[in-house]
């Protein structure tokens, strides 16, 4: 049951970076987005997988950081 719950909790988690990336309106810098982009997909399956870890939630934030 706690393996769901870590799930759901990363899922959030990445939602919340979804809209910080949204709020920011990004320029249109290709490295940025390619970096975004790259590491989102990575983050987005694995949520579809229930695969979540702790780690690529934290690529996720990271690279958001960096726009």
């Amino acid at each position: 049951m706690s393996d769901i719950i870590t799930q759901q909790r990363l899922s959030m988690r990445l939602d919340i970076y979804l809209s910080d990336y949204t709020g920011k309106k990004v320029k249109k810098d290709k490295f940025s987005s390619a970096e975004w982009n790259k590491v989102w997909r990575v983050a987005d399956i694995a949520r579809l997988q229930n695969t979540l870890t702790p780690e690529l939630v934290d690529d996720v934030r990271v690279v958001l950081n960096k726009l």
